[in-house]
């Protein structure tokens, strides 16, 4: 029971001061001048309304001396006593401020908001983010994790995702430039970035997008140009063993190089002389296949593969550097299958850098037929390269009087509704484009393709087996040919 002494401050306190007291951890209240151990607080009144705070030092730990509770008495009290209103209300607005700061903090100490290190996988799981293909996610895991990086090194690193400010993204933004990424890259980085935060700004309880305001900048578009004959008759006729293959895949089909490179078996239909393949870009085709004749050259040099080693990838040694990933899941080596192309070019005489960048080829006076690189001083900017041989296919198409619609739906549109629209065209349309494809590129003594089978004969083929053989065989040599309009 307490003591009637304890009770000497409430009862002769005087006015405007407040009541000072003690409480302990059960909440019980003792006199200020107590020796019963606890810490201390204020009551007082401001405006008729009844306040009681904790007090606490400047680092905010309670008081737990009667000295330094008579000094924080003195120092809250000291506005409320003030004659000036306009002083008292500022007062009330700091110690409400504070109140909701405290509010805010426990809020988070009990719902932590999302940290910096769990973003990626938020953002992975979440049903906002655009539904991105695994080349485009994994990219944007490197560009996420580069940022990540570059924050750590701040001091002191940002904990939450909601930390981090616009003035923190000017300053990657800088970062980036300063590192001398390309305005492609550049764009292609904070781009992400802005996207990024636009998925979680909710789930990280952000008031803006800090990437918001980042601009991008002007691309300069630096366009491959295509070869000429006679860049790809050397080109193609001096190449060997996989290589060879696939200049062959790029230059006959318009695919692009990563499709080129991990094009499968199971995708080739040599007697139907057609591809079906789904390209990595499929933006707008809804993950549907498209159709590509195979024009004789690429006939020949696939059938030169025997029919039992026909499983798997087409060209298994740049399939393997094209998928190979290191421990962080990068792709590490694609550049590889770059760097073996140009080297061939460059072997030819082919300046793959636009003149005036990167190293150009001049003559060797001492060796005739080949060529030495000098360095221009300046950044390189690619020109030639596997990506020329798509422009060369569609010149070709072109030039052969291959519908618009057909080339487009071939190697893609830009446009995702004109792709869709595209992507509908038959075998025969498909066929008819590789047939228009030049069959005398290259000196090779190679398998000329004949015109499409019809459908007739391949309803027999596919039935063929090793003991129908000699009966199938007997009706496809006794069947006539169909006469000029039949079908």
């Amino acid at each position: 029971m307490t003591k009637a002494g304890d009770n000497t401050e409430s009862k002769r306190s005087k006015r405007g001061t407040g009541r000072l007291y003690k409480r302990d951890g059960s909440g019980k209240e003792f006199s200020a001048t107590s020796k019963a151990k606890g810490d201390f607080w204020l009551q007082y009144q401001v405006n008729g309304k009844r306040v009681r705070v904790r007090l606490l030092d400047e680092v905010g730990k309670p008081i737990t001396t009667i000295k330094k509770a008579e000094a924080e008495r003195a120092r809250i009290l000291e506005p409320i006593n003030a004659k000036d209103k306009a002083e008292q209300l500022r007062f009330v607005k700091s110690r409400l401020e504070f109140a909701e700061e405290q509010e805010a903090a426990a809020i988070d100490k009990a719902n932590p908001p999302l940290s910096i290190a769990a973003a990626w996988a938020e953002y992975e799981g979440s049903n906002e983010r655009p539904d991105s293909g695994a080349d485009t996610l994994r990219r944007y895991g490197g560009y996420w994790n580069q940022f990540a990086g570059w924050l750590c090194k701040k001091k002191p690193p940002p904990e939450f995702l909601r930390d981090i400010t616009p003035q923190m993204a000017r300053e990657y933004a800088n970062h980036l430039s300063q590192s001398k990424a390309s305005p492609n890259t550049f764009n292609k980085h904070t781009g992400f970035l802005r996207l990024f935060f636009r998925v979680l700004e909710d789930a990280a309880r952000m008031d803006g997008n800090p990437f918001g305001k980042i601009k991008r900048k002007k691309l300069k578009t630096e366009v491959r140009r295509e070869l000429s004959l006679e860049e790809l008759h050397t080109i193609l006729d001096t190449a060997s063993g996989e290589l060879k293959t696939l200049l062959f895949i790029g230059t006959f089909t318009g695919l692009r190089l990563g499709d080129c490179s991990t094009l499968k078996w199971g995708e080739v239909d040599l007697l139907r002389g057609v591809i079906k393949r789904v390209p990595s870009k499929t933006k707008g085709n809804d993950g549907k296949p498209v159709t590509i004749g195979i024009p004789a050259p690429l006939h020949g040099i696939l059938s030169q593969t025997p029919k039992s080693r026909r499983k798997g990838y087409v060209v298994p040694m740049f399939a393997d550097l094209y998928t190979y990933e290191n421990t962080d899941g990068k792709r590490i080596r694609q550049s590889m299958i770059t760097e073996q192309i140009q080297a061939h070019f460059r072997k030819l005489g082919i300046n793959t850098h636009k003149e005036g960048t990167g190293t150009q080829l001049k003559p060797d006076p001492e060796k005739p037929g080949e060529y030495v690189e000098e360095k221009t001083g300046k950044r390189a900017v690619v020109e030639v390269g596997f990506h020329s041989l798509r422009h060369t296919f569609v010149s070709l198409q072109a030039e052969s009087g291959t519908p618009q619609a057909v080339v487009q739906a071939i190697v893609g549109h830009g446009n995702p509704a004109m792709t869709r629209h595209y992507t509908h065209i038959g075998e025969e349309a498909a066929k008819q484009a590789a047939l228009a494809m030049p069959s005398n590129i290259v000196d090779a003594d190679f398998e000329v393709l004949p015109d499409p089978l019809p459908p007739w004969a391949v309803e027999l083929a596919e039935e063929l087996n090793s003991k129908n053989w000699k009966q199938v065989k007997k009706a496809l040599l006794e069947r006539k040919p169909k006469q000029k309009g039949q079908e």
